[in-house]
């Protein structure tokens, strides 16, 4: 992991005028390298839009992210070497733990190097 510095603000509105204007208020946040960290608040407050920033799956309407000291607030989610772990997943109840995680690798056809030891308990017919 990295350190996370987060100087910034997002609405989805463009020219934001007032507070209920913004998804994310102005807000400064450090999350030290080996932190452990929690996002709670009611529904709508922020927590999904926060992290999809952090990730890069969105962009902030003002301000900076910064991993180890190094912007990356117009880097993909790949040049982050980041990813999330949606509230929802979609878990298999009739698949084991690692049929659960090899099925997106099956499905996008990715290498079987990927996962070979889910990938040999797959059922045929993702193969």
């Amino acid at each position: 992991m990295a350190r996370i510095e987060l100087d910034m603000a997002h609405a989805y509105r463009p020219n934001p005028k007032q507070d209920s204007d913004y998804a994310l208020l102005p807000l400064k946040m450090t999350f030290d390298d080996g932190g452990a960290y929690a996002l709670l608040g009611p529904s709508g407050c922020g927590k999904t839009t926060l992290l999809n920033i952090m990730s890069g799956l969105v962009t902030p309407s003002q301000g900076t992210v910064l991993f180890d000291g190094r912007d990356v607030t117009q880097a993909s989610p790949q040049q982050r070497n980041i990813a999330q772990v949606f509230q929802f997943p979609v878990i298999y109840d009739t698949m084991t733990v690692a049929e659960n995680l090899a099925f997106p690798c099956a499905t996008a056809r990715c290498p079987r190097s990927r996962l070979p030891n889910a990938w040999a308990r797959l059922p045929r017919c993702w193969k």
